[in-house]
């Protein structure tokens, strides 16, 4: 499988700082992360920031740069606080917003991290489909379209595990990436199969693309620039919870509040995979090294092959037109999950737990399901949150782990750690 050339990067002079030599290799390269002011996608500039200083990272995003609004605080939780990054104001369903954007900065590779979750109130429902599809799907084939005009030679896609594990009726216990996209799912799981198959039926070697423009003259002419070659690959990230986390982490302390506590739906047994957001950014950046073949110099030599002098190298594999799913590694009951939360903010289940089997949660969804629809205020339960919260869904890491190196860092206690000391403030709004 193809893998990019590095050297095709001209060094620039001793005089500019952001250009570093390594192990031989000339490296300078400009990353353009798009939705980076977001959970995901600010942890991912961190990381490149961190394990790539001579790289340039620039942000992408719909709202205006922070940096130049009053009271300046980088953002919620300080996450992109004391990076150095460029700014690019778009949005990314605007397809010339994009290609401006892209113009602008001239990227050497992208992260496409930005795309809408539903609120958890609306995950279940497809009232806001279009709006989901706009964000995901159409504006996945804006970033990759706008990437492939202006010579942007490798792009990794921020998808998710309900690409395969939306569907409700089902359980995913231990599976690969062989396993096939969900049936029936729901809206963001659909987006991200979308989002998805653009990404990798761009995923096209220099060799590739001469042939095309040997057999497709006439479409030159179509195009102010020749389409460019440029590698691609997808990650599915599990449930992400990390510093920034707005959705699981807080709607799980919320249960406090509410004397939700003591409640387990269906045997609380349910093994489910959840990643820390450190480890996704980090899957990121392996992927990018991938894709460029950059020896990186890592601490931990184990997730690489070591050559003969001893220097650390990735494996001979390319993630060019694969697709991952990148977790913890370490499958965990929901209930445990939750206890583990709850215990950092000092709360303790009664020992007395009730448990609600499956299928009167599932009515006691519908009923709920009912009273939004009569009343137009959402609420949590549903008969999706439901099954959600009694299914099994993890999946294994040996493909990630084969081929673009990648070992989570931070394991879970440390990471629920971490999430729950970030901000008292903000979850005491839940």
């Amino acid at each position: 499988m193809a893998k990019l050339e590095i050297e095709a990067l001209q060094p620039q002079s001793a005089s500019n700082p952001s250009s570093t030599t390594t192990e031989g290799f000339s490296q300078r390269i400009k990353v353009l992360v798009t939705g980076g002011l977001g959970f995901v996608g600010s942890a991912i500039v961190r990381a490149l920031q961190e394990q790539h200083p001579e790289w340039v990272v620039c942000i992408l995003d719909a709202a205006e740069d922070p940096r130049g609004l009053p009271g300046y605080q980088d953002d919620d939780f300080g996450l992109l606080r004391g990076c150095s990054y460029e700014y690019v104001q778009a949005d990314i369903t605007n397809q010339l917003d994009v290609r401006k954007a892209f113009e602008r900065t001239k990227p050497d590779a992208v992260v496409h991290s930005a795309g809408m979750v539903p609120p958890l109130s609306e995950r279940y429902s497809r009232r806001i489909e279009a709006l989901i599809m706009k964000t995901n799907v159409s504006g996945t084939q804006h970033v990759v379209g706008a990437a492939k005009q202006t010579g942007c030679r490798a792009l990794v896609y921020t998808s998710s595990c309900c690409a395969v594990v939306d569907d409700m009726s089902m359980s995913y216990p231990n599976i690969d990436e062989r396993w096939p996209v969900a049936a029936k799912s729901s809206i963001y799981g659909e987006s991200k199969v979308e989002a998805e198959r653009i990404v990798i039926a761009a995923n096209t070697t220099r060799e590739q693309t001469e042939e095309s423009a040997v057999d497709n003259p006439s479409e030159q002419s179509l195009h102010p620039r020749p389409q460019r070659s440029i590698l691609t690959c997808v990650l599915r990230p599990s449930v992400i919870f990390g510093e920034g986390d707005k959705q699981l982490i807080p709607s799980i302390h919320a249960c406090i509040a509410k004397g939700e506590s003591r409640f387990v739906i269906g045997d609380g047994c349910n093994l489910w995979d959840t990643t820390y957001v450190g480890n996704v950014a980090d899957a990121h950046v392996l992927a990018l090294e991938n894709l460029f073949d950059i020896r990186a110099r890592r601490t931990t030599a184990d997730a690489y092959e070591i050559d003969a002098v001893g220097s650390a190298r990735l494996g001979a594999e390319s993630a060019a037109g694969e697709t991952f799913f990148i977790q913890n590694n370490e499958p965990i009951s929901f209930r445990e999950f939750s206890l583990a939360v709850w215990k950092e903010f000092g709360h303790y289940p009664p020992s007395l737990e009730i448990r609600i089997p499956e299928g009167l949660g599932w009515a006691l969804g519908l009923v709920a399901e009912l009273f939004t629809r009569i009343s137009g205020r959402p609420l949590t339960l549903s008969r999706g949150s439901v099954m959600d919260a009694a299914a099994m869904r993890y999946a294994t890491g040996d493909k990630a782990s084969r081929i673009i190196g990648y070992r989570p860092r931070i394991g879970l206690e440390v990471g629920i750690r971490r999430s729950c000391q970030v901000s008292e403030v903000f979850f005491a709004g839940f």
